[in-house]
Formats: structure tokens, sequence, C-alpha cells
């Protein structure tokens, strides 16, 4: 076994993902589990990361461990402050938060924030890790980066710097309207239908996001919209508004997998909208790996 030089760690709300890493930025080893933040009480950070990587510590006593995500938040492990916008991939190093834990060196990468002309504020943590990474994949200095999920972020890189971004809480609402509320109570199932998804795209990009998923109900009320078309109705719905709001320029970078990447990339054909799709686990590693190789280029070969 090739030896392990560093230990990359994205740990978000919801999961815990590690690998073992050798001195080319290669993957030896992976880890990966339910242990989000929400399941970890602020003592119990060091017992997951044991639990998991115990084995690489053994076999790497020096290596040290490098983290992104809410790991890095106030309720996180040890909070990591966020970096203002507009910033580089550099600044990010240079701000990461250090501490020794588990007799070993531990890096957390900090998040990024941003705020809009009325003062408006917005955050994120691991995707600014995520979208350098695709720069770096895909050559692209510049693009608008969409990384869909329950928080939606559509991000903008300028000549290699994070200039801003905006979150929508797509698959929040989405949970939300479907399960607790009137507008969604009509649904029966959630199974895809592309002509309803279609149709709710049309008018999430045409009306106000508020008065248009209204429609989920009145439609199906009024015979207009079939019970089993409410759920992709109001996907398309949500989606469909959520793309209105952006100024696209040049080929839209998608970060997504499994349905939400289908959801996508269907929206944005229909929208006429010219994308290239990247890995996201791929781009959390090539962010992860290019954060490795500016802190410790003794270890991780350029």
């Amino acid at each position: 076994m090739s030896r392990i030089t560093f230990i990359a760690v994205d740990w978000g709300s919801s999961s815990f993902r590690a690998w073992a890493m050798d001195h080319s930025g290669a993957v030896i080893d992976r880890r990966d589990g339910p242990d989000g933040l929400k399941t970890i009480e602020n003592s119990g950070f060091s017992e997951v990361l044991q639990r998991h990587c115990a084995a690489w510590f053994a076999a790497a006593p020096e290596a040290p461990v490098l983290m992104q995500g809410m790991v890095g938040a106030r309720s996180g492990w040890v909070e990591a402050a966020y970096a203002p916008c507009p910033v580089r991939f550099s600044q990010l190093c240079t701000q990461m938060t250090e501490f020794e834990a588990l007799n070993r060196r531990i890096v957390i990468l900090p998040g990024a924030t941003t705020a809009d002309a009325s003062g408006g504020n917005d955050v994120m943590r691991g995707e600014e890790v995520q979208i350098f990474g695709a720069a770096a994949l895909t050559g692209r200095q510049s693009a608008t980066i969409c990384i869909p999920g329950t928080h939606s972020k559509w991000a903008r890189l300028e000549d290699g710097a994070l200039t801003g971004f905006r979150t929508f809480i797509t698959g929040e609402l989405y949970q939300l309207l479907l399960g607790h509320s009137l507008v969604g109570a009509l649904a029966a199932g959630a199974d895809f239908t592309p002509a309803a998804f279609a149709r709710g795209l049309d008018r999430g990009a045409a009306q106000p996001l508020s008065h248009a998923v209204f429609a989920a109900r009145a439609s199906t009320l009024t015979g207009g919209l079939a019970a089993v078309d409410v759920a992709p109705f109001l996907s398309g719905v949500l989606i469909g508004s959520e793309h209105a709001a952006q100024e696209i320029t040049g080929p839209v970078l998608l970060m997504a997998s499994g349905v939400l990447a289908d959801r996508y990339e269907a929206a944005l054909r229909h929208f006429g909208t010219a994308f290239d799709k990247v890995d996201a686990d791929a781009a959390t590693l090539a962010g992860l790996t290019q954060a490795a190789r500016r802190l410790w280029p003794e270890r991780v070969a350029a």
C-alpha cells in the first residue's frame, strides 16, 4: 500500500466522508458514514474521527487531517471563520483554522460569505472548496456554477476568484410543500412525470414563486392537474423559479448526482441553457488536494 501523507475529510450536516491520500493526491482508501453534525454531540467529534480513521492513524502517525464543510460551523467541532467574497483559493488556505487533536495536526478550511446590494448576507461551507476543485478539473477560471441540494447554490467564478453566490432553499421548500402544506396535500405519490415537470418549470420561471406554487392545489381542485402530477409540477416550479433568477454567461458548471442531476439537467435543457457536468466527489477531492499542496508542499507533489 502507498504511504498515507494526509487525510482529507468532508464532514457535513448529515454525512461523514474521509479519504486517505498519498503524496501524489491519489486516493488510497475511503470511509463513509451517516455521522453528520446532526447526530454528534460536541464532545463526540474526536471519537467519530478516530472510529473511522483509526487504521490510517496507526499507519501514518504524522499525517495531518484536512477538513471542509459544516464541521467548521459554529455548531461544529471548531468554528472556522467565513472568508468574505471576492475570495481566491489561496486566501481560503491562508485563513484556515488549525488545532491539535488525537495527537495530530487538524486543519479546517473556512466557508465563504457574501452580501448583496440590499445588505442581505449569504453563506456556504464546503461548496467553496468544490467550486475551486471544479475550476481545476475543467480549466475554467470564469463560470456560473450550480450546486443543487437541500439548499442549492448558484455561484460566480470570475478570473479565478469566487465573487459571489446565492442560496435557494429549493429542496427544503419541496419537502415542506409536499409533506406539510395545503399546496401539496392533494398529491398522490412522488413519481416523476416529465410533462408535469416541464409545465412547472414554465410556471416557476414566469410567476412570483409564492403565487406559482399555489397552482399545484388550484389546478388539482379544478381538474387541470392530476394528483399524480402534483409532486413533479412542484419540483418544476421551484427549479424554474431558481433558474429564472440567474444571470448566466457561458455554459453552466453543474455539480450534482442522482435524481437532482437528472432534474437540473432536464431543466437546463428545457430552458436552452448550455451546461457541463462536474462530478461532485471529484470536485471535492480536487479542492482538498489543492489545499493540501498549498499547506504541505513537502508532503503533496504539485
